[in-house]
């Protein structure tokens, strides 16, 4: 089912602008690969723990692994404006099937478990589009993105922050890692058309806080909120609900793709704090992908109801 018979109910007002799917973006980004035999604790924010809690085959789905990714994202272009992004996908999940739904359903699929952005716009439209459950968070980069001509940094120290902090402070990321791209090969255009894995993704129903809906009348009535501003005040007001389905692509061009080197963080004395916010000790694989300047296209979803 797509927009045009969507399953999807609209509130009357929004708090942010609203722009629906499809969208078409353009980005840098970072693909650490994983290979989990099991979920980590701490695989879902506090508000979606019951995806956690449901899982199996006639919940949301049972985790069948294969790969996965943590994959780090600087959109230069979108239709709400530029931001950052840090994603884990653990890998594939079973699909429970509806007695009546929409064809090609897919039974195995990719899933986005935990999500982080730097803008408050991107939160609202993800949840309501594609039921992705946005967060806000701080993010800090210590190079800018390469541009066509230019050549990559020797180094890119990534770090993620719990959101309301700010640069100083004293409050260490939840998120950690050093990027070295390799330099002795040349960089290669990819297009997920191409490669022979699936980009399809399906997400459950998302959960709404109790509180979301007065939060998000007081925000449309309050003073307008810089969409920067990654305080964890009035993020209740962004975290839309849904009660469908969805699946859709992700779909990218890219016309410099590297490798690189990967280096995570060091484990802190405050371990425990930071897996609030994003599962701790993740392994990624030593090698990653450094994808430059690419084109991204989310596409519009299929949606269905259990």
């Amino acid at each position: 089912m797509s927009s045009s018979s969507s399953l999807l109910t609209e509130p009357a007002q929004h708090p942010v602008p609203r722009s629906k799917a499809p969208w078409t973006l353009k980005a840098e980004s970072y693909f650490l690969f994983l290979s989990l035999r099991e979920l980590p604790q701490g695989v879902y924010d506090s508000l979606e723990a019951a995806w956690g809690k449901e899982e199996g085959e006639k919940g949301v789905g049972a985790f069948r692994g294969g790969l996965g990714a943590v994959v780090i994202v600087r959109y230069s272009w979108t239709p709400v404006g530029p931001y950052d992004e840090l994603m884990l996908i653990p890998g594939n999940f079973t699909v429970p099937q509806p007695s009546n739904g929409p064809p090609k359903i897919p039974k195995k699929a990719l899933r986005i478990a935990r999500i982080y952005v730097s803008q408050r716009t991107t939160v609202y439209n993800g949840r309501l589009n594609w039921n992705i459950p946005k967060h806000l968070a701080r993010f800090s980069f210590s190079a800018p993105p390469t541009l066509k001509g230019q050549s990559p940094p020797p180094c890119l120290d990534v770090k993620v922050f719990p959101p309301g902090t700010k640069e100083g402070d004293g409050v260490k990321p939840f998120f950690a890692c050093t990027l070295k791209p390799w330099k002795w090969m040349p960089s290669l255009p990819v297009n997920t058309a191409w490669v022979p894995i699936s980009t399809r993704h399906v997400q459950p129903p998302i959960p709404e806080p109790a509180g979301h809906r007065a939060a998000a009348q007081e925000a449309i009535r309050g003073p307008e909120i810089d969409p920067y501003d990654v305080s964890s005040k009035g993020e209740e007001s962004l975290c839309v609900g849904t009660d469908r389905w969805t699946a859709f692509d992700i779909e990218a061009k890219v016309p410099r793709a590297r490798a690189c080197w990967v280096t995570m963080g060091e484990a802190g004395s405050d371990d425990e704090g930071r897996a609030r916010y994003f599962p701790q000790g993740l392994r990624p694989w030593s090698v990653a992908g450094w994808l430059e300047e690419g084109v991204l296209e989310i596409t519009e979803p299929l949606e269905w109801k259990l």
